[in-house]
């Protein structure tokens, strides 16, 4: 997987608007189907999660288990006394956005997708924790920021004992045995930071459909780093892409993919970070800034058994991500009926299993130094 990198110009967040690059090769596919096929069946069957987490009590949406901490408190414009200057239907989705402070579960399925999307990112990225020129022995203090069930965190201080290291979340679905040297902590990182210590390393990744003002969000990091401190991000561009034609105009994956991207817009989350995060971090001052892109294909259909294997693991987390990522938006935002979501997934599954169509998601890498 060969990077390319480009600057990107201006900081404005407009959802479903991608800022792309086009310089990238297009991923060979092999032509056996039933092979890529077989090949991901495998390594989804043999995958278990190593870690043991305690479960609260969550509210239950849709069959799921969701996350309570400040739900819908990041947007305190909605507020009955002006109820009345908007539309029924502007007002129904402003008071499902209230509701939806973060669109996934946080269930023990979803903390088996995260930790798997855990193994595929470090994997596309080269093994590596992260790219950024850190040198670990010198930190003193790191950021995880949405450290989900932790474990970017955890392998982190397991590395670096002489770091501190602190994860936040919304949810706390962290384990309780970790490492001395890092602690977690629930809080929304798009509130006031209330840190008393600059950090040396700040890490954000895979916050796709969570954050409503990355621009913030990352100036929020430069406020909170060190001179001469590291940030990076790591995040998605939420369409779906292919090099040769295999998927048609008409396919289900590509219908999802658009209604997903619909109603995370209405609800005021950036569904394609990805290709924005450049330009936010030299907005927000940071130097030295880099960026590097890449391919993650969907599916075991490429030729070169690196990309093979990465397909595979992606096509597994997307399985099992499916119903998590769509019933509360499709449901709750756009006002589809249970029934009819769930039929649209299974035509979804379909397509994505086949492997006749060569779908691929960009990734993008981009850190920088005050």
């Amino acid at each position: 997987m060969d990077p390319t990198s480009e600057p990107t110009d201006g900081t404005s967040f407009s959802s479903g608007e991608v800022l792309r690059t086009e310089t990238q090769s297009p991923i060979p596919a092999t032509s056996d189907g039933d092979s890529a096929y077989d090949e991901w069946q495998s390594t989804s069957s043999s995958r278990t999660r190593p870690l043991s987490f305690s479960a609260l009590n969550y509210p239950i949406e849709h069959g799921r288990r969701y996350h309570a901490f400040q739900a819908g408190s990041e947007y305190p414009f909605f507020h009955a006394n002006c109820f009345f200057f908007f539309s029924i239907g502007a007002a129904l989705t402003l008071l499902v956005a209230w509701f939806l402070a973060y669109m996934l579960p946080n269930d023990e399925v979803e903390m088996d997708r995260l930790d798997l999307m855990h193994e595929l990112l470090v994997t596309v990225i080269g093994s590596q924790l992260f790219l950024a020129p850190v040198d670990g022995q010198k930190m003193h203090r790191a950021l995880d920021l949405g450290t989900g069930t932790g474990i970017w965190a955890i392998e982190l201080a397991d590395k670096f004992p002489n770091i501190q290291v602190t994860g936040n979340d919304l949810s706390p679905i962290q384990p309780h045995w970790i490492p001395p040297n890092l602690k977690f902590e629930v809080d929304d990182i798009e509130s006031p930071w209330s840190h008393t210590l600059p950090f040396d390393f700040i890490f954000g990744r895979y916050l796709i459909t969570a954050i409503k003002d990355f621009p913030g969000l990352v100036k929020s990091a430069y406020e909170n780093i060190v001179p001469g401190g590291w940030v990076e991000f790591q995040d998605f561009d939420l369409n779906l892409y292919c090099d040769d034609g295999t998927l048609p105009a008409d396919a289900s994956s590509l219908a999802w993919d658009k209604y997903i991207v619909e109603a995370t817009g209405r609800i005021g989350t950036e569904p394609s970070p990805g290709p924005r995060l450049e330009a936010c971090i030299r907005a927000a001052g940071f130097r030295n800034v880099t960026k590097r892109q890449f391919k993650i294909p969907l599916g075991a259909w490429p030729k070169d058994l690196a990309l093979r294997q990465v397909g595979a693991l992606y096509l597994t987390q997307m399985l099992e991500g499916l119903e998590g990522f769509s019933l509360r938006l499709m449901c709750d935002v756009l006002g589809w009926k249970d029934d009819e979501v769930r039929e649209l997934l299974a035509k979804v599954r379909a397509e994505f299993v086949s492997g006749r169509h060569h779908i691929y998601m960009d990734y993008y890498v981009v850190y920088g130094q005050k």
